[in-house]
């Protein structure tokens, strides 16, 4: 099939899961091979690609900053690290002890391995953290993930964040709540909804509700760049 697509500038990646609603997003070998054409790193070719110059960077600053992170940080779990852009930065500044990764495109699990081989690669279901025990880890975070995925999934994976956190944790995700629409977003939407669709809507007070019943509250909020809008970087801290 991917001889017939190839010519195309299409990939066909198998997941770990089966799931029709959990599925690769961008094929490791495509992307890393454009990113080496513009003589870029990966992290640069797609903040270009699907946000703005810079974001990863001013994510993952926000990212510590809303949750008063520092080098204490033992554990580390990610959720869809997928290229690492946010895991080598996580891991350079703050040095943990450990960082788990739940990632289901294989490809993209392969090039983790090669340029950060002491990640602890957790077997992925595209719904659950099972591996990973309670209140285990200090920082639990997803990025670009939870703007993809059905709602009932991301709704899954909030309680499993609320789970692994240990108390004083910080769990931090970015998503599309109301407060990331305006005029000029939900134009281009209207104009281009065969882009858009792509996109899920979060309900923001029903999230930050839902995280304080499970002892977590928020601890600041900042938008940050995606294309065609933007998302809000959501940061909770256990009680």
């Amino acid at each position: 099939m991917n001889r017939v697509l190839r010519p195309a500038g299409v990939q066909l990646v198998r997941g770990y899961s089966s799931d029709p609603a959990v599925g690769a997003f961008l094929p490791a070998r495509k992307t890393i091979a454009a990113a080496q054409k513009a003589g870029v790193s990966v992290g640069d070719y797609l903040d270009a690609f699907s946000a703005e110059p810079g974001s990863t960077a001013g994510t993952v600053a926000a990212m510590l900053r809303l949750g008063q992170l520092d080098g204490s940080v033992d554990r580390v779990c990610e959720i869809g690290a997928g290229s690492g852009r946010y895991m080598t930065r996580v891991m350079d500044a703050l040095q943990p002890g450990a960082y788990e990764v739940y990632e289901t495109a294989p490809d993209w699990v392969r090039y983790l391995r090669q340029i950060r081989p002491q990640v602890i690669i957790r077997p992925a279901n595209g719904h659950s953290l099972d591996a990973t025990t309670s209140e285990s880890v200090d920082l639990v975070h997803a990025h670009k993930v939870f703007v993809y995925l059905p709602f009932v999934v991301s709704f899954g994976y909030l309680a499993e964040m609320a789970r692994v956190v240990r108390p004083g944790g910080v769990v931090a995700f970015d998503v599309i709540t109301e407060d990331c629409l305006n005029d000029v977003v939900t134009k281009t939407w209207l104009d281009e909804p065969s882009r858009a669709n792509i996109y899920q809507l979060t309900p923001r007070a029903w999230v930050v509700e839902f995280l304080a019943r499970r002892g977590l509250e928020l601890a600041g909020s900042e938008f940050v760049p995606l294309s065609d809008g933007r998302t809000e970087l959501l940061v909770f801290r256990t009680r």
